[in-house]
């Protein structure tokens, strides 16, 4: 075992002593974190499942979730789930205890207090909803899972000591993104009530991350305790030479150095220096004097928000609508949670899909779902000429046009969640709450049907556009940053480049600009849309090279 920063890993869990693994981007951490995991199963197998235990592994994401799952085999003996899921597994069992606390919240909350609500939830079971909170029905929300976490563990040690006896090994992957509560929770009541006297039944936490990306507001960040021993990753397997040199100037306290088949790589940095230069059309001009393939695949261009891409791809006004609809709605749409999410893309953007790669069979048992009869080669050209004109009409109507369309030709039956909605918004007497929905629902009938693609082939990955949040562990040949003073309050790039340590969005700035640089394998540019002061353009130069910083109204 040659490497370093996994052999101290795996001593530690030895020696049962938790610890941080620190690694800087393009690292391996993930690749650590999983040896660490296959090492455990290796070795102390039998002793799990003797006593019936399990190792907790913490994800930030589905995805990332779903990697590690992958990576060691989908064994059992590793429950991998986010911290919510985690959590709530924990505490799900004890609905009386969670009644119990919920109730004594909203007694608490004198603004908010529900009347009557020990009636209204005796008789039923406390759920975890993904999309709110309503406690007269009994669903909590994802912050509620952690706040209930903490006081159930804060109050009633036998459930620190079940945790503690069912999982004596956790793993915090992306530990930076992890909220304070979660972080306390783990340390003060899970690892300094740990106080069993056989020391085969003492908890080793183990956090896996990396303090410079966390771009998560409510992460945690960095962590120190007593009990945790650091270790730090300094070698970078992913990025080329060129980009490492640049992240080492930009985070000066960890120097990386490469450790793989690393390319010599390049970097580039273009500013506009005024404002009729300030055009966001600037990245397709970059890209195209650089040389770099204009697809998704080996060019990625990063933005800051997804409204900064829903401008770029043309679907804006169809993100507006659903921005009105309430906090999640836009998420819900994006996720495919929405029931007419559902219908545009997972029906009608699916059949179009199948009909344009001549996927025939599955166009037919799709169909065959929908109760379309296909009985003779007569009804296959009607349905063709029907699939062309409903091509035309995603090309140049509306949403509403394309649905009604759908609808009269009978290529789709309205679902059942949808006519529920339309059934419910349908009436004059409506309430704040439906009239709301109304307008939504006459706001996405209005808007045009282009956009649905678009969004449609962003979700699919088919741009070469992501937001900072969309590739948080991803790599690409080649990467554009777009940064852009004017898009977002949080962050700010000349307060970076002019060294303007003192002020809020430094670090955060710093955070998300060392994250997105390090997303490039070989080469990398940053465009910088907003205007440059003089001393935050010095500091370009000797980050990038004075030879690599470019004005774009030169080129």
């Amino acid at each position: 075992m040659s490497n370093p920063s996994l052999k101290q890993a795996i001593l530690c869990v030895d020696q049962q002593k938790s610890f941080i693994v620190e690694a800087g981007a393009g690292s391996g951490k993930t690749w650590t974190l999983i040896e660490s995991l296959k090492y455990i199963l290796k070795n102390k197998t039998a002793s799990f499942l003797k006593n019936n235990q399990r190792i907790a592994c913490i994800t930030y994401t589905n995805v990332a979730k779903d990697e590690i799952s992958e990576r060691i085999e989908y064994n059992p003996i590793v429950v991998v789930s986010t911290i919510h899921e985690f959590l709530w597994s924990v505490i799900q069992p004890y609905q009386r205890e969670l009644k119990r606390t919920i109730i004594d919240l909203n007694e608490e909350d004198t603004r908010k207090k529900i009347e009557n609500l020990a009636e209204s939830i005796s008789n039923v079971t406390i759920e975890y909803s993904q999309y709110g909170r309503n406690y007269e029905e009994g669903k909590i929300f994802h912050d509620d899972v952690l706040k209930l976490a903490s006081i159930l563990f804060s109050k009633y040690q036998k459930l620190v000591k079940l945790v503690q006896n069912k999982y004596p090994i956790i793993f915090i992957d992306e530990y930076q993104d992890t909220e304070p509560l979660v972080v306390k929770l783990l340390l003060q009541h899970l690892l300094n009530n740990n106080h069993n006297f056989n020391p085969a039944d003492s908890l080793t936490l183990g956090f896996f991350g990396d303090s410079m990306q966390k771009i998560y507001n409510q992460g945690v960040g960095n962590i120190e305790h007593s009990s945790l021993q650091v270790i730090t990753k300094t070698e970078n397997y992913r990025c080329s030479k060129a980009v490492i040199a640049l992240l080492n100037k930009i985070r000066p306290e960890l120097q990386q150095e490469p450790a793989g088949k690393n390319l010599e790589g390049s970097v580039f940095f273009f500013h506009c220096n005024n404002s009729n230069q300030l055009q966001e059309g600037n990245f397709n001009k970059v890209v195209e004097y650089l040389g770099w393939p204009s697809n998704g695949l080996t060019t990625k261009i990063l933005l800051l928000t997804h409204k900064g891409i829903a401008s770029k791809l043309n679907y804006s006004n169809l993100i507006g609508v659903y921005d009105k609809l309430g906090q999640f709605s836009k998420d819900r749409l994006i996720n495919k949670d929405d029931a007419y999410a559902r219908l545009l893309f997972d029906k009608v953007e699916f059949l179009c899909a199948l009909y344009k790669t001549k996927e025939y069979g599955a166009l037919i048992d799709l169909f065959g779902k929908e109760r379309y009869r296909i009985q003779s080669h007569s009804d296959k050209l009607k349905l063709k000429a029907l699939i062309e004109g409903l091509n035309t009409e995603r090309e140049t109507k509306t949403v509403g046009d394309v649905l009604r369309y759908v609808y009269e030709n009978g290529l789709f039956q309205k679902p059942k969640d949808v006519e529920e909605f339309e059934l419910k918004i349908s009436g004059n007497d409506l309430d704040e709450n439906l009239l709301k929905k109304k307008e939504f629902f006459y706001g996405l009938m209005g808007v045009s049907y282009q956009e649905v693609m678009a969004l449609h082939k962003f979700i699919e990955e088919k741009t070469p556009f992501s937001t900072k949040h969309g590739v948080k562990g991803a790599e690409f040949d080649n990467v554009l940053v777009v940064i852009d003073d004017a898009s977002w309050n949080q962050y700010n790039f000349n307060i970076l480049f002019s060294g303007q340590t003192h002020k809020p969005q430094y670090e955060r700035s710093r955070n998300l600009f060392y994250m997105c640089c390090s997303r490039a394998k070989d080469r990398l540019a940053v465009l910088a849309l907003s205007e440059f002061t003089s001393t935050s353009l010095d500091t370009a130069k000797l980050w990038f090279g004075e030879e690599n910083v470019y004005d774009v109204g030169l080129i």
